[in-house]
């Protein structure tokens, strides 16, 4: 008995019965546990053995190792796990070459039981001497045939269940769309760059990167083009970082870079810009040419937080802060950001109480007409004296009004307001002609625009035509279609559309002739140099003249001058606006400039003292 037999024999004595029925087998037999040999019986190791009397034990051995190289498969599915041989794998035969190089190699049929002692399996191996090898040969390529299907079936699970764990890897930590690293995998990796960076004492520099009214790309040229779009900005992005940074896309619109290992500050500044510059360049998507930008927010490890989730909440505010002044540039964060969120966020907050309250005031800005002196119209500008900041400026008030999507119910409140002031003046006797709402960007994309207008004016009962609606050239030159569909509808109510600060955008001919414009505003920059530059004197004449030929009305804004007043009367513009004749007013001054108001003070102008929010 060998000495591995005798470690077996201490764990339990309950083997002798096993090694009883293997001694007494008249042909090969042994005990076997996980494939290793226990014990072989006294006919095994004489067929073993190259002379008589030179048995070698090959107890501790493999039992692969008693079988002829070339036979071992036959074998393979004795040891397999039970899901690849669902059926009872005992007694099941198996012919194949039993001995050793030295001592040469038998047939045998080989049959395999199963014996537990305790929590230990055995296995128990009869062989028996085979004298009809052709037998044998049948069996062997039956045998064969049932393991090549066998191992061909376990083959397509196992390439089944690899496919369907990448499959949940991708779905896991990869954005379908780009292939990008998506919010879960960032979160993995940013984690484990900062456990690094934490180590080596190098920079981990976050960019948290948002592309620009990439809703109006989806909306004017549909979701697939959209789809390509962030395709290509992801390729971009990838082109713009090293391999040991990460690209990710959160959504829609939305990505972030990690840039490991940076050295130096001005790393950073040179990343954002290089991102920057490389999103912008225009692209051509079936044959579509589009021009995208993006706003990026920057933090950096450990300047800007020590942990991911401060470096991605000061990353987000960066953003909004590139964002807040128009886009299309970098934003590193600093400490005065939290204040400058928190305080926007305060605005927000009561802003949307101010409109529920009435807190909001309107005040008007008149406009004249040049020849007669007398008022045409007036525009409505909203202010907004709040208790405890005192006076908010509009530019303030409406940016975070148009972020927050609270543009349109202040839009709504400022367009109610003006009616039932307009409707108010009439009954006072003063025939004012109309009265200019400003419109933003955001309520050109939303037809919920043409439905407010007919609300307020149903409830003002005010006739469509006293009522104007401004608009900018910036504000749509992204869908122009829809822009002007809306606009076709709102002009078909009666309602006035004029174009405000022409000049200063793009495409202007192309405005005038799609758009139902009934009047056109000169911006106040050409105004205010006339005197001085005889460049904008002739620029006004062609803005004036061009208007005239369509049959638009021309009022000229930021008119503060004699001089001014002048050269626009002599040119023939029909109305000025500016604080020549008056600044804007509170209702109640308006009224009582109206009264006070003749045409014979027409180029004279009535300045009133100015109050709080002047």
């Amino acid at each position: 008995m060998t000495a591995y037999k005798k470690v077996l024999d201490k764990q339990s004595g309950e083997l002798t019965a096993a090694q009883n029925i293997v001694a007494g087998a008249p042909d090969f037999a042994c005990i076997c546990q996980d494939t290793r040999i226990v014990l072989v019986n006294d006919a095994g190791l004489t067929m073993l053995s190259s002379k008589p009397g030179t048995a070698h034990d090959p107890a501790g051995q493999p039992f692969a190792t008693l079988i002829h190289p070339d036979d071992r498969w036959i074998l393979e599915s004795w040891w397999r796990p039970q899901e690849v041989q669902p059926t009872a794998r005992l007694g099941i035969r198996r012919y194949c070459r039993v001995g050793s190089a030295r001592a040469g190699y038998r047939y045998l049929e080989l049959t395999r039981a199963e014996h537990a002692v305790g929590n230990i399996r055995y296995d128990l191996i009869f062989g028996r001497r085979i004298e009809d090898l052709r037998a044998v040969t049948q069996e062997l390529q039956q045998t064969r045939k049932q393991l090549e299907y066998h191992s061909s079936k376990l083959r397509r699970e196992r390439n089944k269940r690899r496919s369907a764990e990448r499959s949940v890897r991708r779905l896991t930590f990869e954005d379908q769309l780009t292939r990008l690293a998506n919010r879960a995998q960032f979160q993995r990796r940013l984690e484990s760059a900062l456990r690094h960076a934490s180590r080596t004492d190098k920079k981990v520099v976050l960019l948290f990167i948002d592309l620009n009214k990439f809703k109006e790309v989806n909306d004017a040229h549909g979701h697939a083009t959209g789809d390509a779009l962030l395709r290509h900005i992801a390729h971009r992005l990838l082109s713009c970082t090293r391999n040991t940074d990460v690209v990710a896309r959160f959504g829609s619109d939305e990505f972030a870079i990690i840039a490991n290992h940076v050295e130096q500050a001005s790393d950073v500044d040179t990343l954002a810009k290089k991102v920057l510059d490389t999103v912008e360049q225009p692209l051509q998507i079936d044959g579509q040419r589009l021009n995208i930008t993006c706003s990026i927010g920057v933090s950096i490890y450990p300047d800007n937080g020590t942990d991911a989730d401060t470096l991605q909440k000061n990353a987000a505010l960066a953003l909004q802060r590139a964002k807040s002044i128009g886009g299309g540039a970098y934003q590193n964060f600093n400490a005065t950001m939290n204040a400058q969120i928190r305080r926007r966020k305060r605005i927000e907050h009561e802003l949307t109480r101010a409109i529920a309250q009435d807190e909001l005031v309107c005040y008007y800005q008149p406009q004249i007409d040049i020849a007669t002196g007398d008022i045409k119209g007036v525009e409505a500008l909203i202010r907004w004296d709040h208790p405890a900041d005192g006076l908010i400026p509009p530019s303030e008030f409406i940016q975070i009004a148009e972020s927050s999507g609270l543009i349109q119910p202040l839009t709504e409140w400022v367009m109610h307001r003006a009616c039932s002031d307009l409707k108010q003046c009439h009954a006072l006797g003063h025939p004012i002609e109309h009265v200019s709402v400003n419109l933003s960007a955001n309520l050109l994309r939303d037809d919920r625009l043409l439905r407010m207008v007919k609300r307020v004016l149903e409830k003002t009962d005010l006739a469509p035509q006293y009522l104007e609606v401004e608009i900018t050239e910036s504000m749509v030159p992204e869908n122009i279609t829809a822009a002007r569909q809306l606009l076709v509808e709102i002009a078909a109510l009666g309602v006035g559309i004029a174009l405000d600060d022409f000049g200063t955008g793009y495409s202007s001919l192309t405005h005038l002739r799609q758009f139902p414009l009934t009047s056109l505003k000169i911006d106040r920059s050409f105004v205010t140099e006339m005197s001085a530059n005889a460049d904008d004197i002739a620029i006004v004449r062609s803005v004036i003249t061009l208007a005239h030929s369509l049959g638009l009305r021309v009022i000229a804004e930021g008119v503060e001058e004699t001089e001014q007043l002048d050269i626009l009367q002599k040119e023939s513009c029909d109305e000025v606006q500016g604080y020549y004749y008056s600044p804007p007013l509170p209702y109640q001054a308006l009224i009582e400039w109206c009264n006070t108001h003749r045409q014979t003070e027409a180029r004279t102008p009535t300045r009133p003292v100015a109050g709080p929010f002047l």
